[in-house]
């Protein structure tokens, strides 16, 4: 069991943020119960510390070494340090005066990337804005004369032409760039289909043809590399966190695993189920064994390659991958489609799997829920009986969530990437790699990138020590 944060509430405790122009109330729970969010037309979500939830069609995450909430797209999650005084219950909040009100203002979504190497993180400010409560009426106008009136008037009119002139021209300009854009892609078009063979289709694809530029015009940037970088570190801090508060190191029945339940882990483990639940038996290596078996099930169900039946993708997208042929058009010109076809079709399904993530109708809610049946008949026997176990189980499956969520983002990125267990270095060498490293295999243009690039180091813990 991991200790609370020293400065960890011991009671609920409420605070009120600005958060997209409007006041939201959440309430503080005793640690580690996590934030409760207030509801609308639904009931009030509550959100365990280093967990992760939606609400109100933005995703959410709590910290709780920090007392951080953050609330937004992934990578550009809006932080909100929410502190707890020291000498009081509640937060307290100044009362703004008559004379002078204070106006609570912060980013808006979107507007913030993933916190920097340095461990900074952007907070909301507070600006105070003195409004003045008395003022001097100013003496009343007698009016403009008749002729100066006239003049005016005609000069508004002459500049509401000028105006209307120039919105005319740029429309045109407009019409005209559009018309001579669609006439170049439709010769690109024809000239694919008189020629044959592989060459052709490389052409309409491949950077710099007609057709590429006009695709790429209106498609989204690639995330920066450290919004990629620190989202992997989220999720590897968040399986350890769970480990380390609700599970113990204590002696248990040998019987109370069954090997079956290992086996529900896959056949492509870097060791056999009996070593693996030797590992588990052992009290010393223990934590970093269920840290690897939670990682194994998120890592391997967000990769393209997973069935349909298991992978935290929309099932729709590992259903299309899995029936391409591969075509006698080259690994370059099959990387470069493949990235094009990554990135529109994740811009295309944004609405149903960013905008309304893990509604009644997502169909990753089930697969979800299966992963989390998976680990849980590992998990259970070494569960924490002073802790909750409906809360135990919701944890969980807020960190798979958050796994399915980056999952889909790095779908829509026009690189390529792989997660690196590093097997010949860890487990053959005495130790357990308990989360992968995530590389870079190929970039935009479909090439293949040698040696692969890291964004992320493997979580390598020795199990002969």
């Amino acid at each position: 069991m991991s200790l609370p944060p020293p400065n960890a509430p011991t009671q609920s405790i409420t605070t009120t943020i600005q958060y997209n122009n409007q006041a939201v109330t959440l309430t503080l729970l005793p640690w580690p119960t996590g934030v409760e969010f207030p509801g609308e037309n639904e009931p009030a979500k509550t959100v365990p510390a280093n967990g992760w939830g939606s609400w109100r069609g933005a995703s959410i995450f709590v910290e709780d070494a920090e007392l951080v909430v953050r609330i937004g797209p992934v990578g550009a999650e809006v932080p909100f340090t929410l502190i707890v005084p020291s000498s009081t219950a509640l937060i307290s909040t100044p009362t703004p005066t008559a004379s002078t009100p204070l106006t609570m203002t912060s980013p808006p979504p979107g507007s913030l990337t993933a916190p920097d190497t340095t461990g900074n993180t952007p907070t909301p400010t507070v600006v105070a804005t003195p409004t003045p409560t008395n003022s001097t009426p100013k003496p009343a106008n007698d009016g403009l004369k008749a002729g100066p009136v006239a003049g005016v008037a005609i000069g508004c009119l002459i500049f509401g032409a000028l105006i209307a002139g120039l919105l005319v021209w740029f429309l045109l300009g407009r019409k005209r760039k559009s018309e001579r854009a669609r006439d170049q892609e439709s010769s690109a078009v024809a000239l694919i289909n008189r020629e044959k063979g592989a060459s052709a289709q490389v052409l309409s694809v491949i950077s710099g043809s007609p057709i590429s530029q006009v695709m790429g015009n209106g498609l989204p940037q690639p995330l920066e590399d450290k919004a990629i970088s620190g989202e992997v570190s989220k999720i590897s801090n968040s399986i350890k966190n769970h480990v380390q508060s609700f599970y113990h190191n204590g002696p248990v029945s040998p019987g109370l695993l069954d090997l079956d339940d290992l086996q529900g882990l896959g056949d492509d483990l870097p060791m056999s189920t009996g070593t693996l639940s030797t590992l588990l038996g052992n009290s010393d290596t223990r934590e970093i064994t269920l840290r690897f078996c939670i990682a194994w099930v998120v890592v391997s169900r967000m990769q393209l390659s997973a069935l349909p039946s298991t992978t935290f993708l929309p099932p729709e997208i590992a259903e299309c991958f899995l029936s391409m042929a591969v075509a006698d058009r080259g690994p370059q010109a099959q990387g470069v489609y493949l990235s094009k076809w990554r990135v529109i079709t994740a811009e295309l399904m944004q609405p149903a799997y960013v905008r309304s993530a893990f509604s009644a109708v997502d169909p990753r809610s089930q697969n979800i829920k299966a992963a989390a049946d998976v680990l849980e008949g590992i998990l259970q026997p070494y569960a924490d009986s002073r802790t909750d176990n409906k809360q135990r189980r919701r944890n969980l499956e807020e960190i798979l969530k958050r796994a399915a969520i980056f999952a889909f983002t790095l779908f829509g990125q026009p690189n390529s990437w792989k997660f690196d267990w590093q097997d010949d270095e860890s487990f053959k060498s005495g130790s357990l790699c308990v989360f992968p490293a995530l590389v870079q295999v190929t970039d935009e243009n479909g090439e293949v990138i040698r040696p692969p690039r890291p964004f992320s180091e493997a979580v390598i813990r020795r199990v002969d020590e």
